[in-house]
This record gives C-alpha cells, structure tokens and sequence, in this order.
C-alpha cells in the first residue's frame, strides 16, 4: 500500500453560507467545485487549498444538522509566516483562541470556524 498524500479534509456545517462567506472571504479558499449529492442528501462543496482540498458538506436531513466537533479534531493550515498570518485574520475579525505560540520547530495560533470548529496555522521555524 502506497499513499500519495492528503486529498482531502471534511467539515460538516448547518449554513453553508456562513461557512462559504469565511473560507473564501476571510481565509482566501476558492470554491472548485458545488454540487448536490442525492446519496448523501447534502449540498458539497470543495474549496482549494494549497495541495489539498476541504469539502464542506451542508446535509439536508434534520437529524443530521447538529455539529459535533470532537475536543481533538482541527484543521490546520500550513503558512510562511504565522505572525504575519495571525495579523491579517485579527485585522479581518478572526477571534484567535490561542495567539502565536512556539514549540519545537514549530510556531502556531489557534482560532474558530463559523460552525465552531478548530483550526490552526502552523509554521515550520527553519532550523
């Protein structure tokens, strides 16, 4: 067996356009591509980033509306520059739960998605 990388990560959300109105205006994704999957009875929509893409899935049956985000789930985003990256959300509203922070080789900063999910920059600190 021989994986060839990340295709992509999956969030589920309760109003697309929320979700859609901060991956794309406030973080920059773009859309790729938005259809309606009848198995999955839910609107999907596949967002670039970098390498890798993010579906957001926005189900259409009630009892699967509720979001539940584990303590342990995140998505995190690599960046150049986390410092400057971290500046550039505050300046766009974002409300960090963790500002830049070092450890290792590593310096990263935490914040919240629409629905209340976790996410991360992360930049690795060249040796």
């Amino acid at each position: 067996m021989n994986f060839q990388g990340l295709h992509h990560a999956a969030i589920k959300t309760n109003d697309l356009d929320k979700t859609l109105d901060f991956y794309c205006g406030i973080l920059g994704l773009e859309v790729k591509e938005r259809f309606y999957d009848a198995g999955e009875q839910s609107d999907i929509v596949f967002l670039s980033l970098g390498n890798t893409q993010l579906e957001v899935i926005a189900p259409h049956r009630p009892e699967e509306k509720e979001l539940n985000f584990s303590a342990s789930f995140h998505l995190a985003l690599a960046t150049s520059n986390v410092e400057a990256t971290y500046k550039e959300l505050m300046k766009k509203g974002v409300k960090f739960t963790l500002p830049p922070t070092q450890s290792g080789e590593f310096k990263y900063a935490y914040f919240s998605g629409p629905m209340g999910e976790t996410l991360e920059i992360v930049e690795k600190i060249k040796s």
